[in-house]
């Protein structure tokens, strides 16, 4: 029965060591993601961003639109179902000029802090803006 007691108290010890040594303690997902977001700025290349927030899983290409409302053709930008991303194919669609209206990159940090970055065709930023969360929808947020 001691063995057992004495194995539960250096798991403990060492679950503790792990959990504050190993910084898992002190990490805060919300201040990361306000500090990822008060860093980018509108004109920004997507190397830029992907250095302070980092690399995305998926993002979305935005195609463009027609619709005809009261006898006009009315454009207007849609995004993509999310697609796999892949560092090189950016590059390459990039260099070839294949995303003219741009694409978006929604970064989810946790339930209460996300945010979406829009780039141009040339892979620069021209918005960053609040992600709705399950927060927002909860009405809990901040």
């Amino acid at each position: 029965m001691k063995i057992i007691f004495g194995l539960f108290v250096v798991i403990g010890v060492g679950w503790a060591a792990l959990y504050y040594g190993g910084g898992y303690g002190s990490f805060d997902a919300d201040e990361q993601a306000r500090t990822a977001k008060a860093a980018i700025t509108s004109g920004m290349s997507w190397t830029q961003v992907f250095d302070i927030a980092r690399e995305p899983r998926k993002y979305r290409i935005m195609v463009k639109k027609k619709r005809r409302v009261g006898g006009q053709d009315i454009e207007y930008l849609v995004p993509s179902p999310l697609v796999k991303f892949s560092k090189d194919r950016l590059v390459q669609r990039l260099a070839e000029n294949s995303l003219p209206d741009g694409f978006v990159i929604t970064y989810n940090y946790s339930n209460r802090e996300a945010f979406t970055v829009t780039f141009d065709g040339a892979g620069n930023v021209s918005s960053i803006e609040d992600a709705t969360t399950m927060a927002d929808l909860l009405q809990t947020k901040d």
